[in-house]
């Protein structure tokens, strides 16, 4: 049993998806504590010009600092979705494979009111797992009673309550992992170092690590294919760890 750990990001990156894709139960961290400014309500797209932007949903965090990630609310005060699907617009207009997925993520976008952002990022993800054919079962966090472990005690409860064998981890995971605890519990460590692929883009000189948005928008169903073909090997791009 290979198990995957990791927050529900917005709209993740490609090497969210490769380790979804890897793992035989991926465990959705939703109970841990939500970060400002990071990647669990925004991430990035590229124009044609090259012009990175960080697309963004907005949130409720003022006097709310320790919140955990499922608590957070969204700052539906602010016309945030006919923003953001304009960016999309401006930004993947000529892309070969916009209308196919800008019409659908339209239609979500507008099915429902959302206050939960992790309702939102898991209707999302969901979204993205369909159109990229990933069926790794998934569950959370929040229902596993491990709120009282820490660090790497935390991630070693969630794998031992999950019967796992291998647990894949990103290389930031050597910072705090605790190995041989695993190892005593006959549960191997898979270290992971994912490189973003080239791919087509609508800008000259390619710009790693954007949001999985632009990868289908470019390349559609040839996506999962990229994205579990990447070549670690190539120098020329910098590893992200996760």
């Amino acid at each position: 049993m290979k198990i995957a750990i990791h927050q529900p990001e917005f709209m993740p990156w490609l090497g969210f998806f490769h380790k979804m894709a890897l793992a035989d139960l991926y465990v959705v961290f939703d109970h841990v504590q939500f970060k400002k400014r990071y990647f669990e309500n925004r991430n990035m797209i590229v124009s044609p010009k090259r012009e990175i932007f960080y697309i963004c949903t907005p949130v409720i965090t003022k006097g709310r600092y320790k919140q955990a990630i499922k608590a957070v609310e969204i700052d539906n005060s602010q016309d945030w979705k006919n923003v953001l699907l304009n960016k999309l617009k401006h930004f993947y207009a000529k892309a070969p494979y916009f209308e196919v997925y800008y019409s659908k993520l339209s239609s979500l976008f507008k099915s429902k009111e959302h206050t939960s952002l992790m309702d939102f990022n898991m209707d999302m993800i969901n979204f993205f797992r369909k159109q990229l054919g990933i069926s790794t079962q998934l569950l959370f966090s929040s229902n596993m009673n491990v709120a009282e472990h820490k660090g790497s005690d935390l991630i070693l409860q969630i794998c031992r309550i999950n019967k796992a064998t291998t647990y894949l981890c990103g290389a930031s995971g050597r910072d705090y992992l605790k190995e041989d605890d695993f190892l005593s519990l006959n549960i191997k460590i898979e270290w992971l170092n994912f490189i973003s692929p080239v791919y087509g883009q609508l800008c000259d000189t390619f710009v790693p690590n954007m949001s999985i948005l632009d990868l289908l928008f470019n390349n559609g169903e040839n996506s999962l294919s990229i994205i579990m073909n990447a070549n670690k090997k190539q120098e020329n791009l910098n590893p992200c760890t996760y």
